[in-house]
């Protein structure tokens, strides 16, 4: 697939960056032209209107015989202190009387965090007038439920620089996502082994590198993985034309053994026949396995055509009442919901259910029960087999599809090697299908589901 055109991470960076500066710029215009809204058309008191005023009132306030609140501008608060700092009149609260006092006890203006104070004697007196450096609502009804003018703008600007932070995280995060989703696509299908696939590229420098570096590593792994199975499955087949090959000089020995058996010998010579004729029955009881497993390997030949399921049901349960019948095995037959047709390769299905059952018939007990039940799960016919033997251990839960297996000690067979349902899971697989093994909850035995797509 050829590489779009691509962009480096660092001029993202920049792009984004100049995009904040931007929209910060624009924020900061649009805040002052409504803070210029709002101060011609509500009537705004400068920030200075306050000191102005106090100013021109100075002298009037310190001649005057009293001090009243007509004196002082209506943004402002005061107290009228003793030369000894205590207050006589005022609209300060005790608290706020102390702080003004504090602040010009030694001088004639201070100041704190939140207000400003100017200090005018008095005939053997002191007046403190508290005010703020800020622009004002000329209306006392708006500066008591509205905060003023300068701390809305910050608090709007704080507000719109935060959530033009926020929008161009966002949209940065959810765009720098979607192209590392390309990695991690690329990286599970890889981890998978499903190399059949072709590398999306993003368009972003740094990340396509890597995708390029994943787009080679797969290739050769798809070449490596194709000379590994070539070289498998030329090594069964040798596994499986040796075997063929020692079945014959095989056949000849026991052949010969069966010979001699039949002329005179002694009791010491009819044992040592006897030991050559078994042991080489057991030898073909091995190839043959290998055989099987050899064929396993390299796939089964599928002749699949249109069954009829309720023909296919009745040949398949003539077969196992036949392999069932002696050890005096009862098979309980249930059929719900079946498909009228489905899928198959007509003898590998039914090997792999023989399969199935003829371990089932191994486990159970004399004079036992085999439930076998058919059914139709979604787009699948399902085949269950429950015996009522000891049940699958955990290890054999997982293990016991393996070829070779045979761990379970609660249901191993001298007459099995292990390869029973590998070779069943692997006629299933073939088809397309699956086969899951757990516990049977009814016979507390095991419990084998065979599921084939119809």
């Amino acid at each position: 697939m050829d590489i779009k055109k691509q962009i480096k991470l660092r001029t993202i960076f920049i792009k984004y960056l100049f995009m904040f500066c931007i929209s910060t710029i624009v924020i900061m215009l649009a805040l002052l032209i409504l803070y210029s809204i709002i101060f011609s058309s509500i009537n705004v008191l400068p920030a200075n209107y306050a000191e102005n005023k106090l100013m021109e009132q100075k002298n009037e306030i310190s001649s005057s015989k009293n001090v009243t609140p007509s004196l002082i501008p209506d943004t402002c608060k005061y107290g009228v202190y003793t030369n000894d700092g205590k207050i006589i009149s005022g609209n300060l609260n005790p608290k706020e009387a102390t702080k003004a006092w504090d602040a010009v006890k030694n001088s004639e203006k201070g100041s704190n965090f939140l207000h400003h104070y100017l200090k005018i004697p008095r005939e053997n007196e002191v007046c403190i007038v508290q005010y703020s450096i800020s622009s004002q609502y000329t209306s006392p009804t708006l500066r008591k439920f509205l905060p003023n003018p300068d701390l809305f703008l910050i608090f709007l600007f704080c507000f719109g620089f935060i959530l033009e932070g926020f929008f161009l995280a966002y949209n940065f995060g959810k765009k720098f996502t979607k192209n590392m989703e390309l990695l991690q696509d690329a990286a599970k299908k890889i981890q998978n082994e499903n190399l059949d696939f072709s590398i999306k590229y993003s368009g972003i420098f740094e990340i396509d590198n890597v995708l390029s570096s994943m787009d080679e590593m797969k290739e050769a792994l798809k070449t490596s993985m194709k000379k590994q199975w070539d070289l498998e499955q030329e090594r069964r087949k040798q596994i499986s034309s040796l075997a063929h090959d020692i079945k014959t000089p095989l056949t000849i020995v026991r052949g010969n053994a069966e010979l001699l058996e039949e002329t005179n010998q002694t009791d010491e010579q009819k044992e040592y026949t006897n030991y050559i004729i078994d042991s080489a029955h057991d030898m073909q009881q091995y190839i043959k396995a290998l055989i099987e497993i050899s064929k396993a390997d390299i796939g089964y030949i599928l002749q699949k055509e249109e069954l009829d399921s309720k023909k296919y049901l009745d040949i398949i349960y003539n077969h196992i009442n036949a392999l069932t019948s002696i050890k005096k095995i009862k098979v309980d037959l249930k059929i719900n919901n079946l498909p009228k047709v489905f899928k198959a390769d007509f003898n590998l299905l039914q090997r792999a259910i023989m399969n199935v059952v003829s371990n089932a018939v191994d486990y159970s007990k004399e004079n036992g029960t085999i439930i076998f039940s058919v059914d139709q799960i979604s787009n699948y016919i399902r085949f269950t087999i429950c015996d009522d033997g000891n049940g699958f251990s955990k290890e054999a839960l997982l293990n016991a599809k393996q070829q070779f297996y045979m761990g379970d000690l609660s249901r191993s067979s001298k007459s099995h090697y292990g390869m029973g349902l590998y070779i069943a899971d692997s006629i299933v697989k073939q088809h397309n299908g699956k086969m899951e093994l757990t516990n049977s909850n009814v016979t507390k035995g095991a419990e084998i589901n065979i599921y084939i797509p119809i």
